[in-house]
């Protein structure tokens, strides 16, 4: 079994080959000591030296897009493996100082002219030394029993330096499906590292792609809600409208009804009310239906001329701002002033809305004896998750003697 795993590795690493051809044989050409790229008889050695260089980097970076891609196709047909893509500038359409800044396109070519090559030659040094185990398995017996004292052996006539060579290249044949695998876990990560995206930039795309899924799940549960809201609304809500007006009718009209029956009715149509304001409650606490029908500053000033302290209301232009950021501020400025209410024994308060670039501030302010602690179980720790689903921020300053100023940063963003 492991020589079969090992024949499909070596499959994979030989398809590699041709990808790696040109650096292969530009790494064997500058490692020879006697290459034309390398002699030092010539003045201008230095020169040509460099040059060769830069000519080699600008070809790997021109041909990394489409080496790459088929480094992709290679890895996904042969070991199922995904590498994922990444944009990169194409050196060949005059991009060449987007491709010189360019550290994916940078990473590509290290693989390309180095990694990749240097995988080969290994794979190449095990075909090698696995032949001169054959060669030296053939050979020695015949140098042994002098069974052709014509022979000529490329590896000198004593008889334990061909058994040195035939031990080394025996052990690496016998470790070769390791040693394989060896090459071709550091081809993958290789691949993984150079010829996919950074670290950085998967990070960056998972932080990303976290941060969509939560702003669709609120965007969803905000939708959620107003269908709640509305159901409620045209549904319950109307049901006990009319009941409550059927009872009211009864309660005044009825006569000669015995005082029990009375007392039944108008017990019924107290607890009607009572029900409908729950109703209500609940439903202004899912989302505000103002909102959906004239927007962000109207929801505000209904919330400030309901509350039992003055408050002054402040919306500056908000520009267009999504379900979930409205509904986050509108959330806000409720609670925070219900706060004011309970807590605060404050005379005035205030609510200033506006929008600074891509963030949407909501400040909330009163005069009373301060002293607010957002741990303290007054509603605020709920609005500072509230206010996260959303990636704001929710400070609160509140010395002792006040004022108290409860500030929510939201980024809208669109």
């Amino acid at each position: 079994m492991r020589w079969v795993e090992a024949g499909w590795d070596v499959l994979f690493l030989i398809s590699g080959l041709p990808l790696w051809a040109g650096a292969m044989i530009m790494l064997s050409v500058w490692a020879q000591p006697g290459g034309q790229i390398l002699r030092a008889d010539d003045a201008d050695t230095a020169v040509r030296f460099a040059l060769s260089v830069v000519v080699v980097v600008l070809t790997a970076l021109a041909l990394a897009p489409f080496l790459t891609s088929w480094q992709r196709r290679r890895f996904r047909a042969l070991r199922a493996t995904e590498i994922h893509a990444i944009e990169t500038p194409r050196v060949h359409r005059g991009q060449i100082r987007q491709a010189l800044r360019s550290e994916a396109l940078w990473r590509q070519a290290l693989y390309h002219l180095i990694a990749g090559p240097v995988i080969g030659l290994g794979l190449v040094l095990l075909a090698v030394l696995g032949a001169l185990a054959v060669f030296v398995a053939i050979a020695l017996p015949q140098h042994a029993l002098r069974m052709s004292g014509h022979y000529q052996h490329p590896y000198g006539e004593k008889f334990w330096g061909q058994v040195s060579y035939l031990l080394v290249a025996g052990t690496v044949a016998v470790f070769a499906p390791r040693l394989i695998r060896y090459l071709v876990r550091a081809d993958e990560f290789a691949a993984r590292r150079l010829l996919g995206p950074s670290e950085t930039i998967v990070l960056a795309r998972r932080v990303q792609s976290l941060s969509d899924s939560r702003a669709a799940a609120v965007e969803a549960a905000d939708t959620e809600r107003r269908r709640i809201e509305r159901d409620l609304h045209d549904g319950a809500q109307q049901r006990l409208m009319s009941l409550a007006v059927h009872l009211g009718i009864a309660r005044k009209t009825l006569r000669d009804v015995p005082p029990d029956a009375m007392a039944v009715i108008v017990d019924a149509h107290e607890q009607v009310k009572q029900a409908m304001a729950e109703i209500r409650n609940l439903v202004r606490g899912l989302h505000p239906a103002v909102l959906d029908d004239r927007g962000l500053d109207a929801a505000l000033s209904g919330v400030a001329a309901r509350s039992a302290v003055p408050v002054r209301l402040a919306v500056g232009a908000t520009g267009p701002l999504s379900a979930s950021v409205e509904t986050v501020a509108y959330f806000v400025v409720s609670e925070a002033l219900a706060n004011v209410v309970k807590h605060s024994r404050a005379s005035q308060a205030s609510v200033e809305v506006a929008r600074e670039a891509d963030v949407l501030l909501v400040r909330v302010t009163d005069d009373g004896v301060g002293g607010a602690d957002a741990h303290g179980g007054t509603g605020l720790t709920g609005l500072a998750h509230r206010v996260a689903s959303v990636d704001g921020r929710l400070r609160l300053t509140s010395p002792t003697g006040g004022p108290t100023v409860l500030t929510a940063e939201l980024p809208c963003g669109v």
